[in-house]
């Protein structure tokens, strides 16, 4: 038993220093991230929100997604009483300014979206399936602040 604490003691600053991203984009990617604007062109039709209608016009505060150094992540979506009504959850990979997230649960899906992160704010872009049609077909573009 303390050969397995001692051997996990010393591999712990590696599996650590491992896991640390070295790419200046994906540093800069990790803490917790808030919607500020959205708009999501679907088919003919355009849905747009920014932190002036954001509540009214989707009937939840603004979505809360953390990028952890481990590759993980999770989103918060709160309604307006604050409380946690749905949260996503996966892995994100960066590649150049792809950004990777492959959400596990609460159902599998993938989305590969342009990033670009400029001071606080990030810009998502990219296509994805926003109407449920099971076509990676809507136009994605988010603005979001670091909030930490």
């Amino acid at each position: 038993m303390k050969q397995q604490v001692l051997l996990l003691l010393c591999l712990a600053p590696l599996i650590t220093h491992a896991q640390a991203p070295k790419d200046p984009l994906a540093k800069a990617l990790i803490g917790e991230w808030r919607n500020i604007y959205v708009r999501i062109n679907i088919r003919d039709k355009v849905m747009e929100a920014d932190s002036s209608n954001w509540e009214t016009r989707l009937h939840i505060k603004p979505i809360r997604t953390h990028f952890q150094a481990d590759g993980t992540y999770y989103s918060e979506y709160r309604n307006l009483q604050d409380s946690i009504v749905r949260k996503p959850s996966g892995t994100w990979t960066l590649k150049g300014d792809s950004l990777t997230m492959s959400q596990l649960q609460p159902e599998p899906m993938q989305m590969t979206l342009q990033l670009r992160i400029e001071k606080d704010v990030a810009t998502f872009t990219g296509l994805i399936d926003f109407d449920g049609d099971g076509k990676t077909n809507d136009l994605y573009y988010g603005l979001q602040r670091k909030y930490r």
